[in-house]
């Protein structure tokens, strides 16, 4: 029952039911002002939690959620897991979670922003204003109501002092737009609203939770490394020249991410850790990259070996030789469930904002996490068209042998973020990492070297920082920073053969 239609009781004297109704106390038929669907208890709680209706669809506390995508449309299937103790795994793509992001301030905000950045943002621009339109409904019947309890029903504690033919044409009027007009208005935009949403959370919305979770790992990666699991030294490499592209070297951070051995892992295709609830139209995506030999980013449900669940954010990018040969694939995994266990860690995640003038509210709930336009892994050479304004963090990777230290393979990007004209294998594929480095920076210092040395002797992962030349820096006349983390990559027999250094700068684009 839509709140104009409750209004026909008005024109009866049902004054003191009407106040009692189900839309303003919430019982009864669970269905918002206008007939669309009200919030759950849960999904309120959860909604209050994020931030204070201060956003692009605030309004009074009427304010509506929107219908449900249609059942036609069909969704990631990975939905339906749950962890070892039985608990279900938060849920990125919910109708649950969907519709609180868009009803919520915060949430809806970061993704209006991100449909705007991809030239896609008329959808959300569509919702908003139809969520006003819905209001102005709203509060043109409450209006109505007001005027006639007050002012010219026949019983009107203020009745105006005029004809009562004028009173009774009045009265027939608001009854006529209460039973007829309004109801026939709130069905106006119902059916482009529920497609729009639909176009929404099949086209956009997986995209955009992509991209706010890269930025929470961008953010992690240089301030927070343990915040999630596997996060800078879980990788594998696979040989696309084998059958079925095999993992041939895997760091210990794979091993510990996924709970396989290194004999079960190796040599194995990385499908072994989908399962029942992994998207396969996310499995499909990841593939045709890989064909394609480009850089990719996905969101997949995967299962550690003893079947429970996680959220694994995965980057596949190609890595080349000296004469700029396919040579591996580097898969880079982060466990994101360690992080994010329930709907409102979910949540909060989708409200981070990239700007640290933006959402100021949601960012002071987030420990004033200082936020950035940072991109994890390159994110967006595949998500975005190349001429939006999308800014982002730059990872690239070197890929040295361990006995060595000498550059073997390395992702594409390189030379751009170094600047490198001369593009040859001479500039750094054959090169000693620390003359490598050494070459794009005012001073290599002698601790940096003896600490990576020190930990890869042992078999171990390091972290170290280091000032770098970029061809942005150089514009300014300076250097940039960056943070290097050195993961050893072992064969099935757990030895050593590679290490993969990654260089992820910390600067704004």
């Amino acid at each position: 029952m839509s709140l104009v239609t409750r209004e026909m009781a008005a024109q009866n004297g049902n004054h003191h039911n009407i106040n009692n109704n189900n839309h303003i106390n919430g019982d009864g038929d669970g269905l918002a002002p206008n007939g669309y669907r009200r919030m759950s208890n849960e999904e309120a709680n959860l909604n209050n939690q994020i931030t204070p209706r201060d956003g692009p669809f605030a309004g009074d506390d009427r304010s509506r959620d929107y219908n449900a995508p249609p059942s036609s449309f069909s969704m990631p299937k990975q939905t339906a897991a749950v962890d070892r103790g039985g608990n279900p795994l938060a849920d990125f793509f919910s109708s649950e979670v969907f519709q609180i992001v868009l009803h919520n301030p915060a949430t809806a905000h970061r993704l209006l922003k991100f449909s705007q950045a991809r030239m896609c943002g008329e959808n959300m621009e569509f919702l908003e204003k139809v969520d006003r339109y819905n209001h102005l409904l709203d509060e043109m019947a409450t209006v109505m109501t007001d005027l006639h309890y007050n002012f010219t029903a026949v019983e009107a504690p203020k009745q105006i002092g005029i004809q009562t033919t004028l009173l009774r044409k009045i009265n027939a009027d608001i009854k006529t737009a209460t039973t007829s007009t309004l109801p026939s208005m709130e069905n106006i935009f119902s059916h482009a609203q529920e497609n729009v949403e639909s176009i929404l959370r099949t086209a956009i919305y997986p995209r955009f939770v992509k991209y706010q979770i890269t930025n929470s790992a961008s953010k992690a990666l240089a301030t927070d490394r343990q915040k999630y699991q596997g996060l800078g030294d879980c990788f594998c490499l696979t040989d696309p020249a084998k059958a079925d592209n095999p993992i041939v070297y895997a760091s210990d951070g794979f091993v510990t991410v996924t709970g396989y051995s290194r004999a079960e892992v190796v040599p194995r295709n990385c499908r072994f850790l989908q399962g029942n609830y992994t998207d396969r139209s996310a499995t499909q995506r990841l593939k045709a990259s890989i064909d394609a030999r480009e850089e990719t980013v996905e969101l997949l449900l995967n299962y550690r070996k003893n079947g429970e669940p996680f959220w694994n954010l995965l980057y596949v990018a190609p890595l080349f030789d000296a004469n700029g040969k396919l040579a591996f694939y580097i898969g880079g995994q982060i466990n994101c469930s360690t992080t994010i266990r329930s709907n409102t860690d979910v949540l909060r995640i989708l409200s981070m904002s990239d700007e640290p003038e933006d959402d100021i509210e949601t960012t002071r709930s987030l420990n004033d996490t200082r936020s950035s336009k940072r991109k994890f892994f390159g994110f967006g050479k595949k998500e975005s068209t190349p001429n939006l304004p999308v800014s982002g963090k730059k990872i690239e990777y070197l890929v040295i042998s361990y006995d060595s230290f000498i550059i073997k393979y390395y992702s594409a990007g390189i030379a751009d973020v170094l600047g490198i004209t001369n593009r040859t294998s001479q500039d750094f594929v054959g090169n000693n990492v620390f003359k490598f480095l050494g070459q794009h920076t005012a001073n290599l210092p002698r601790e940096f070297k003896s600490k990576v040395k020190a930990a890869l002797r042992t078999g171990s992962a390091i972290s170290a920082s280091i000032n770098l030349f970029t061809l942005k820096s150089l514009a300014r006349q300076g250097d940039d920073k960056f943070y290097t983390h050195w993961t050893p990559c072992k064969d099935e027999k757990g030895v050593v053969k590679y290490v993969v250094v990654t260089l992820s700068s910390t600067m704004y684009e």
